[in-house]
């Protein structure tokens, strides 16, 4: 089967990597960071990226560059403004929405879905966006734009394979039903990395990409030192009376906290931060998915994508309804 293939908000890919098995006759990822862009063309050099503010961005352009309109249409737009980490996060999701943050370009991903009419689309988001009045929302604009069948598909990643915990919705014509999988503990995930504390001058190895030490100041290191598992190094403040762990030291035995793009986490045994290669693996990335740009982009790009074994999943779900 031919499938064209539109990633809205696709940052590095992480959605559109499940999607690629179906070796889609055309594939565009869209975004405005061109860093995650340059991640992207990287691991899907059969695709095409474009750079634009999708604010801005009018159907017509899409389907220009497919020939026709897409088959299958994906999209995560910001989820900032939603997470429960955000101070603003008890606001009205109304106000949020119809606001002039970027939580409104959810209403940019349902105009533009609209308007390429696919036989699939699939929105991702933080499940808190459907807190208070957001899932009613949701529906009418989707409604407003004639999509009558929509299903609030709650994943709860961890359930399916991905090694960190991740709860996500992901808002969808299609009704989405995952098989369940038993996931790998950190250890196992990332134990067989090389070292890089001080038993790196002790073991030399070979460079794996991404897996490069973050420095950090004395002051910071000694309170690395002090930290058990479970327990956070640092604590944010994100209203008057709610503080959240950062800098977790990870349990080796357990599955992974989720893994957050601005957020870092301390490795169980060696005292220091875990790598960009080490989340990546805790979002079920391959080692040969190589992610570009500077550091702090590269957590970012990570920790705010779909984890790659779930969306292959939902890939292999929507195919087989596609397919009766």
């Amino acid at each position: 089967m031919s499938v064209k293939l539109v990633d809205l908000f696709c940052g590095a890919g992480g959605f559109s990597t499940g999607f690629a098995q179906l070796k889609p006759s055309l594939h565009v990822g869209i975004d405005y960071d061109q860093i995650a862009l340059e991640t992207f063309s990287r691991n899907h050099p059969d695709g095409i990226t474009y750079h634009t503010d999708i604010s801005t961005l009018h159907a017509n352009h899409i389907i220009s560059m497919l020939d026709g309109h897409p088959d299958i249409v994906l999209a995560s737009p910001p989820c900032e403004e939603f997470s429960l980490a955000n101070p603003k996060s008890a606001e009205s999701a109304i106000n949020r929405i119809y606001g002039d943050g970027s939580a409104r370009l959810i209403l940019d991903a349902i105009r533009l879905i609209g308007d390429l009419n696919p036989s699939v689309f699939i929105i991702e988001n933080v499940a808190a966006v459907l807190k208070g009045d957001g899932a009613s929302v949701i529906r009418s604009e989707l409604e407003r734009i004639g999509m009558d069948r929509i299903h609030f598909n709650l994943i709860r990643c961890h359930h399916h394979g991905n090694p960190s915990k991740r709860l996500r919705v992901f808002i969808s014509n299609r009704k989405i039903r995952l098989s369940k999988t038993i996931p790998s503990r950190v250890i196992d995930v990332i134990g067989d990395l090389p070292p890089l504390d001080v038993t790196t001058i002790l073991s030399p190895h070979r460079h794996m990409p991404n897996h490069d030490y973050v420095p950090v100041s004395k002051d910071k290191l000694k309170r690395i030192r002090r930290t058990r598992w479970g327990f956070g190094a640092r604590h944010v403040r994100v209203s008057r009376r709610r503080t959240l762990k950062d800098w977790v030291r990870l349990h080796p035995k357990q599955v992974s906290t989720s893994i957050i793009g601005k957020s870092r986490y301390i490795h169980p045994y060696e005292n220091r931060l875990l790598t960009v290669r080490e989340h990546a693996r805790l979002m079920s990335y391959p080692d040969e998915y190589i992610f570009k740009g500077h550091t702090d982009s590269q957590f970012d790009q990570v920790g705010e994508s779909v984890p790659p074994v779930v969306s292959q999943k939902i890939a292999e779900e929507v195919m087989r309804q596609i397919d009766k």
